[in-house]
C-alpha cells in the first residue's frame, strides 16, 4: 500500500500557491472551523481587522459556496484586486451526533467556483475536463488504483457524508428481496438544488418518470434527515402520498438504500453519487457535479463537460484531488485512506455499543465520559439505580461495585457489563479525577479478577492473531517504548535511580492496597509489606528498589509501608522518577499485580507476579500463583495486541472521538509534554484546588 499512499499525498497537494501564507474571511462560522489553517495549508486565516493590526500581507478571502453571505466576501475581494478561495463541505464531513458542528473531517477548496453549481465552471470541473492524455498524467494508474481501493473500501463499510446514522433496521422493503426504486427527496431551495437545475416542477416529474418508467416496481421516496428534524421542507413528501408512494424518513445510513435499489432518481443529491459508487443504475433529472460524464442516465445536460470519465477517475477528482482531510485530534493533515480508517473505527465502536444500557453506580463525575465511550446511533444510554430498568437491553456498572450486583440479582435476564479504566489511560491520576482516555467493557467479568473468566481472558485463550496483527502490536509496543508513556503518565522529576554495579536491580512497584485487583487476585501477599519482605527473601543478595503507587503517594488511596520495612526490605524507596525510568533501570521487576509488570514485559524485562494479574499465566512471567483456565503460551506482540487493542476502548476527550492505541499513545505524549512545561509545584491546596477543576470538568463534558 506503500506506493499507493505515496500517489495519495502527491494527488492530495495543496491547490493553493506555495507562496500563499494569510487568508481573510468576514464569515464568523468560517473562522470557527476547527484546524482550518491545517486544512488549507495557510499560516493564518484571520478578519480583516485582524490582518490589520498584525500587518499581515492577505494573500486571498474565503467565502463559504454559494450562501448569501458569500457576496460580501466577493465585493470585499473584488475592492481589493484578492483572489477568492470557496470552500464547501467534503464527501465525508463527520461520524458526530451534531452533523453540522465546526469540527470536520474534510473540506473541499476551489479557486474558481463551487463544485455544485452547474450554472458557472468550477475547479472540479476543469480538472476533469482536461484532455485524456492531459488527465492520465496527472491521474496516473497508481493513482486510479488508490482511489478504486479506497472507493471499495468506503462501499464496504458504508460510509457517506453523516456517518452518525442507525444501521438500517428490519424494514421490509430493503429485507424482502423484492426490487424497489429509490427516488431521493432533498431540502427546499438547498444551494445544490437551485444551482443544479432543480425546481420542485421537476422533482414531481422526477417521481412521475420513476412510477412510469417503472411498472410494478415498488417506488420509495425517501426524505432528506433535515425534513425529518423539521428543520427544512422537502419537495417529494405530500406529491408522494398524494401518489400513494410510501415515504421512508432518511434517517439511517443511505448507502444500504442504494446498494438495494433497483434503480435511484435523484436530483442533485449526493445520495445519487453514492448510487454510482455502488454501481447503481442513476437517473439524474438536475446538473450536479457528477453528471455530465457519461456515468448516469441524464435528463439535463451540461454542455461544458466534454469528456467522458470511468466511476473512479471520477472519485479520484472527488475524494482525492479536491478535497482535503484533517485529523480532529491534532489537527494533522491526513489522507484519505486514514480518514476511511478513523471513520470506520467509529463504526465499529458504534455496532459494539448498539444496545440500551442502564448504567448504575457510576459516579456523577464520570457519567458523561462514560457515556461518550458507550455512545451509538443505534443505542442509547441512561443512568439509575437499577431499579426502574424500562426497555434496557444491558446493565452497566463500574467495576464490582454493590450496585451492579444488586441490579444483577434484581433482574436475572439482562446481562452486566462492567467498566474499568484501560491500560493507557491519560496523563494524570484517576484519583485525581483526571478525565479518562480508555476504558474496558468486559461482558464476562473484569481483567483483574482471576477467579472468573473475563473478556480478555477469552480472547487470550482463543483468538488466533494475523501476522498483520503481529506487525501492527510490534510497531505500537515501540511506540509506547519511544514515548515513554504509561497508564498514569503524571509529570514528575525523573530523577535517576542511585545503582548498584555489582548486584541486580529489582524494581518492586507498590500497590493500592484496597484495590479490586489485590482483594481478587491475590491470595498470600496481599499488601506492599509483604510484597517487600517477600522479594528480599527470594532476591537477598538483589539492589531493590521500591517504588510506591502515586494515588498512594498523593495521599488519595492506602498502602503505605512501615518505615522499618521500607529500611531493612529496599535498599531505595524512589518516588519521584516515573515508572518507566525505574523499570529501564532495572533487571527485574516484582509486583502483586500492578500494571507495571506488564509495561516491564513490553521492555521485556523479567517479571515475577505474586498474584493473578491478567498478564500472567501465558509463559511470560514468573508466577507464584497458577490460573488453570490460562491454558495457552502467548508471545510477547500477541498479548500486546489483544491487551492494548482488541481488549480496550479509546476516547480522544478533547474531541469525543474514538481512536486507536496508537493515537491515544500520542495525545498521552502531548498531554504530557504540555504537563511538564506547565509543571508548578503547588503544594497540597493547589492539588486539591486541581481535583475540584477535574470534577467540574468531568459535569460540564461536552466535546
Amino acid at each position: 500500500m506503500s506506493a499507493l499512499k505515496q500517489s495519495a499525498a502527491a494527488s492530495s497537494t495543496v491547490a493553493a500557491s506555495a507562496t500563499a501564507q494569510v487568508a481573510v474571511t468576514l464569515s464568523p462560522g468560517i473562522l470557527a472551523i476547527e484546524n482550518l489553517p491545517s486544512f488549507l495549508g495557510l499560516q493564518h486565516v484571520v478578519t480583516p481587522r485582524q490582518a490589520r493590526q498584525k500587518g499581515l500581507l492577505v494573500d486571498a478571502v474565503l467565502a463559504w459556496g454559494r450562501k448569501e453571505t458569500s457576496a460580501t466576501a466577493l465585493e470585499y475581494a473584488s475592492r481589493r484586486a484578492l483572489p477568492i478561495w470557496y470552500l464547501e463541505d467534503g464527501f465525508i464531513r463527520t461520524a458526530s451526533e451534531e452533523p453540522h458542528s465546526r469540527r470536520c473531517y474534510s473540506l473541499i477548496l476551489d479557486r474558481q467556483g463551487v463544485y455544485y453549481d452547474s450554472t458557472a465552471p468550477s475547479e472540479l470541473e476543469q480538472y476533469l475536463n482536461q484532455p485524456d492524455e492531459d488527465f492520465a498524467i496527472s491521474c496516473s494508474s497508481a493513482e486510479l488504483n488508490y482511489a478504486r481501493a479506497c472507493r471499495f473500501r468506503l462501499i464496504e463499510n458504508d460510509i457517506t457524508k453523516y456517518n452518525y446514522c442507525p444501521v438500517p433496521g428490519n424494514d421490509a422493503a430493503l429485507n424482502s428481496g423484492e426490487d424497489f426504486v429509490l427516488v431521493v427527496d432533498q431540502t427546499r431551495d438547498d444551494a445544490s438544488v437551485r444551482y443544479g437545475g432543480m425546481n420542485l416542477q421537476r422533482f414531481h416529474q422526477m417521481l412521475d418518470c420513476a412510477i412510469d418508467e417503472n411498472p410494478g416496481v415498488k417506488v420509495i421516496v425517501r426524505t432528506h434527515p433535515d425534513v425529518v428534524s423539521g428543520r427544512r421542507q422537502g419537495y417529494l413528501v405530500d406529491y408522494a402520498r398524494r401518489r400513494g408512494v410510501c415515504v421512508l424518513p432518511g434517517i439511517d445510513n443511505p448507502v444500504a438504500w442504494v446498494k438495494r435499489a433497483s434503480r435511484v432518481y435523484t436530483g442533485t443529491s449526493q445520495m445519487g453519487y453514492e448510487a454510482l459508487l455502488c454501481e447503481r443504475p442513476v437517473s439524474v433529472f438536475g446538473s450536479p457535479f457528477y453528471a455530465g460524464w457519461g456515468l448516469a442516465d441524464e435528463r439535463q445536460s451540461v454542455e461544458r463537460r466534454v469528456q467522458t470519465r470511468s466511476i473512479d477517475q471520477l472519485f479520484h477528482a472527488t475524494h482525492v484531488h479536491m478535497t482535503r482531510y484533517c485529523s480532529p485530534m491534532n489537527g494533522e493533515t491526513w489522507q484519505l485512506h486514514e480518514l476511511l480508517s478513523h471513520v470506520c473505527l467509529q463504526k465499529q465502536c458504534f455496532t459494539r455499543n448498539a444496545r440500551r444500557f442502564h448504567a448504575v453506580g457510576i459516579t456523577p463525575w464520570k457519567r458523561r465520559y462514560v457515556r461518550r465511550f458507550l455512545r451509538s446511533p443505534d443505542g442509547s444510554v441512561v443512568f439509575g439505580d437499577g431499579k426502574k430498568l424500562g426497555d434496557a437491553d444491558t446493565l452497566v456498572t463500574w467495576g464490582f461495585r454493590r450496585y451492579g450486583q444488586q441490579a444483577q440479582q434484581d433482574v436475572a435476564r439482562l446481562p452486566v457489563w462492567r467498566l474499568e479504566d484501560g491500560f493507557l489511560r491519560s496523563a494524570g491520576l484517576g484519583s485525581d479525577f483526571t478525565a479518562p482516555g480508555s476504558l474496558v467493557v468486559d461482558g464476562q467479568g473484569l481483567y483483574f479478577d482471576p477467579d472468573a473468566a473475563s473478556d480478555l481472558e477469552t480472547l487470550l485463550n482463543d483468538h488466533d492473531c494475523t501476522a498483520k496483527e503481529l506487525q501492527r502490536a510490534a510497531r505500537l509496543r515501540q511506540l509506547i517504548i519511544d514515548a515513554r508513556v504509561s497508564k498514569y503518565d503524571v509529570a514528575d522529576s525523573d530523577q535517576q535511580n542511585p545503582l548498584s554495579a555489582d548486584k541486580l536491580h529489582v524494581l518492586v512497584t507498590g500497590q493500592v492496597e484496597d484495590d479490586e485487583s489485590i482483594k481478587r487476585g491475590c491470595s498470600e501477599v496481599t499488601t506492599n509489606t509483604a510484597l517487600l519482605q517477600a522479594v528480599r527473601k527470594a532476591r537477598p543478595d538483589a539492589w531493590i528498589v521500591y517504588r510506591p503507587h502515586p494515588d498512594v503517594v498523593a495521599g488519595n488511596r492506602h498502602g503505605t509501608v512501615d518505615p522499618f520495612t521500607e529500611q531493612s526490605c529496599a535498599d531505595v524507596v524512589n518516588t519521584d522518577s516515573s515508572i518507566i525510568s525505574c523499570i529501564e533501570a532495572s533487571d527485574e521487576v516484582h509486583t502483586m499485580t500492578s500494571l507495571a509488570g506488564f509495561e516491564a514485559l513490553l521492555r521485556e524485562k523479567k517479571v515475577t507476579t505474586y498474584g493473578s494479574p491478567f498478564y500472567a499465566g501465558w509463559g511470560l512471567t514468573t508466577d507464584y500463583r497458577r490460573i488453570e483456565r490460562r491454558s495457552r503460551q502467548r508471545t510477547l506482540d500477541e498479548l500486546v495486541f489483544l491487551v492494548l487493542v482488541m481488549y480496550p476502548r479509546y476516547v480522544d476527550i478533547a474531541t469525543g472521538e474514538f481512536v486507536s492505541a496508537e493515537q491515544m499513545v500520542d495525545t498521552i505524549r502531548r498531554q504530557k509534554e504540555q504537563a511538564l512545561k506547565n509543571n508548578k509545584t503547588n503544594g497540597w491546596s493547589g492539588a486539591q484546588i486541581n481535583k475540584v477543576v477535574n470534577i467540574v470538568k468531568g459535569l460540564r463534558y461536552a466535546p
